[in-house]
């Protein structure tokens, strides 16, 4: 009898567990862009400190430095893939977002990510698996579009001149916390001092 309450038991845990896992992905919305409106009741939101956010660089290493720079003012931490100087540095960004989401970071921007008919295959599996494990994405001045805008939360434009332009770490945590937001941002990396 006991045998077979132990079959019972890991079935039905078994059960639950696959009956969790596509929570993870909203239907028809990008993870992360899933809120219209603000929620009826608040939510403090996670704190920077507590975050960790993948950061999968670009070909581009000083404006990198600069993103790293606004989010370390800010207090976020980050997890940075450099795939400067490498031979395919889109294919290394996509296995960077892969190893992201295996990391469970909060969210994983990608810095730079080239769109194009050659690319947009491998970019929409790396962004799905991001999906599937639940982890938002935002592209950071992307070249070029995906035609699936359920794989990323928002594209972010770095315009330091802009007056009005949303510090990046607060877009950023915008995202994380799942609040409402445009799919396209215009972003500043200025830091004050």
């Amino acid at each position: 009898m006991t045998h077979l309450f132990r079959r019972i038991m890991g079935v039905t845990a078994t059960a639950a567990l696959a009956l969790a896992l596509p929570a993870c992905t909203p239907p028809g919305k990008a993870v992360g862009d899933t809120q219209e409106q603000e929620p009826d009741v608040a939510f403090d939101g996670l704190d920077r400190g507590d975050v960790v956010i993948g950061f999968i660089g670009s070909d581009q290493p000083d404006f990198d430095r600069i993103v790293l720079q606004a989010f370390d003012a800010s207090g976020s931490r980050t997890s940075y893939l450099s795939t400067d100087g490498v031979d395919d540095a889109q294919g290394a960004a996509q296995q960077g977002v892969r190893d992201m989401a295996e990391r469970q970071v909060a969210i994983i921007v990608v810095s730079r990510p080239d769109i194009t008919d050659d690319t947009a295959g491998g970019w929409d599996d790396a962004l799905g698996d991001a999906r599937g494990a639940g982890i938002p994405v935002a592209l950071l001045n992307p070249v070029g579009e995906l035609p699936d805008d359920t794989l990323y939360a928002a594209a972010l434009t770095v315009n330091d001149r802009a007056m009005d332009a949303t510090p990046i770490d607060d877009a950023v945590m915008t995202v994380i916390d799942d609040l409402p937001h445009e799919k396209t941002m215009m972003v500043s990396t200025s830091v004050a001092d």
